[in-house]
C-alpha cells in the first residue's frame, strides 16, 4: 500500500492520500489525486483536521483508459466520486484526470468544508465569476485563499436584481479564484511610472519620463488618470501635467479564465488633457495625449507596453511631439 501524505505550516488540514495498490497506474492517480487536492480542496479549506483521500478499484478496460473509486473524507463528512480519463500515453492521461478531477471538485468539494458568512466567490463560468451578493459596478475585490493569502484581482463587471442579486466579476489578475472563496475590497487604485522613446522625430536625444495615479470614481470602466512628466526632445524640453480618463478590458472578458496568461493580460485607451510648459520657447503650452496600452500583471505589479501621441499648442505655434513608445511599472491595490 502507498501512502502520500501532504501538510502545511499554516492552520489548514493535513492531507493524506491512500492507494490500496502498487504500480505506475496508482502511483500516477495518488499524484495526481494529491495535487488537486492541494490546490481545489485545501486551498478553500481551514482548520486543523485530516483530510484523507482513499484510492480503490483501480481499472485499466486499455492501455488508454483508467479509472478508480477516490473517496474524500473529512471529520464526519465523506465524499465519493468515481475518477476516470482517457490519454494516449502517461504525461496526457495525468493531464486529463487532473481536468476531470477539478471539475468535480470544484462544486461537489464543498460537501467536505463549510464557509463563512460575507462576500464569496460562488459561481465560475467561462469569462469571470458569480457572487450572490449585491456589489457596486466597477468595484475591485481580491479573492482569497482560506489562509487569508492573495488568491486573484476581479472588478465588478455587472449586478442583476434587487431582492436575490447577482453579481458578475471579471478577473484581472492572479490564479483562477473557485467557489466559496472570500473576497475582500480593494481601494481601485494604481500608481505608475513609465519611460517613452520618440519614435518619429530625428531629434536626439528624445525621449520622457511620465508618472501616473489612477484611481476608481464609479464610472465603470472608467478611471480617472492624474499624473506629469518631462519630455525631452533634442533643444525642446518641455514639463507638463495631465489628467483625463481610461478605460481597462480585462482580456480574460473575452478569452476566459481557464489560461493564466489571458487572466492576467489586459488593454487600456487613456486620453488626456494637459498644460505645459516649453523651456526652448517659455511658452505656455496646451495639449492631449492618447496611449494605447498591453499591461501584464504579476502579484500587484504591471508591466506595460504601449504606443502613443501627445499634441501641443501654445498663442503662437501647434505642434506634435509624435508617436512614441512606452514602457512602465504599475502598482495596484
Amino acid at each position: 500500500m502507498m501512502l502520500l501524505c501532504l501538510s502545511s505550516v499554516f492552520a489548514r488540514p493535513a492531507l493524506v492520500v491512500n492507494a490500496e495498490g502498487e504500480g505506475a497506474s496508482y502511483a500516477l492517480m495518488a499524484g495526481v489525486v494529491a495535487r488537486v487536492s492541494e490546490l481545489s480542496l485545501l486551498s478553500r479549506m481551514d482548520g486543523e483536521g485530516v483530510l484523507t483521500v482513499s484510492i480503490s478499484n483501480l481499472l485499466e478496460t486499455n492501455p488508454n483508459t483508467l479509472s478508480a473509486a477516490v473517496l474524500f473524507s473529512y471529520g464526519e463528512k465523506a465524499l465519493q466520486l468515481l475518477l476516470s480519463a482517457e490519454g494516449k500515453d502517461a504525461k496526457h492521461m495525468e493531464k486529463h484526470l487532473e481536468q476531470k478531477l477539478s471539475s468535480m471538485l470544484l462544486y461537489d468539494g464543498r460537501a467536505l468544508f463549510e464557509t463563512e458568512d460575507g462576500l464569496l466567490i460562488d459561481y465560475t463560468y467561462n469569462q469571470g465569476y458569480a457572487s450572490l451578493a449585491s456589489l457596486q459596478k466597477g468595484d475591485h475585490y481580491t479573492g482569497l485563499d482560506s489562509q487569508g493569502k492573495r488568491w486573484a484581482s476581479v472588478v465588478v463587471q455587472q449586478v442583476f436584481g434587487e431582492e436575490d442579486p447577482v453579481s458578475l466579476l471579471v478577473g484581472t489578475s492572479g490564479k483562477k479564484l473557485l467557489p466559496g472563496m472570500k473576497l475582500e475590497k480593494q481601494a481601485g487604485k494604481s500608481v505608475s511610472l513609465s519611460v517613452s522613446r520618440l519614435l518619429t522625430t530625428s531629434y536626439s536625444p528624445s525621449f520622457g519620463i511620465e508618472g501616473l495615479y489612477s484611481q476608481e470614481v464609479g464610472l465603470y470602466p472608467f478611471t480617472f488618470v492624474l499624473g506629469g512628466g518631462f519630455d525631452l526632445t533634442g533643444t525642446n524640453s518641455s514639463l507638463y501635467g495631465q489628467a483625463g480618463f481610461a478605460v481597462n478590458l480585462p482580456l480574460s472578458m473575452v478569452l476566459g479564465i481557464h489560461s493564466g496568461f489571458w487572466r492576467n493580460s489586459s488593454l487600456a485607451m487613456r486620453c488626456t488633457l494637459g498644460l505645459g510648459y516649453s523651456f526652448a520657447q517659455s511658452d505656455l503650452l496646451y495639449g492631449s495625449s492618447a496611449v494605447f496600452t498591453y499591461r501584464y500583471h504579476c502579484n500587484g505589479i504591471g508591466f506595460d507596453v504601449g504606443l502613443g501621441s501627445r499634441h501641443w499648442a501654445s498663442e503662437v505655434i501647434t505642434y506634435s511631439s509624435g508617436l512614441f513608445m512606452q514602457l512602465g511599472l504599475a502598482y495596484t491595490w
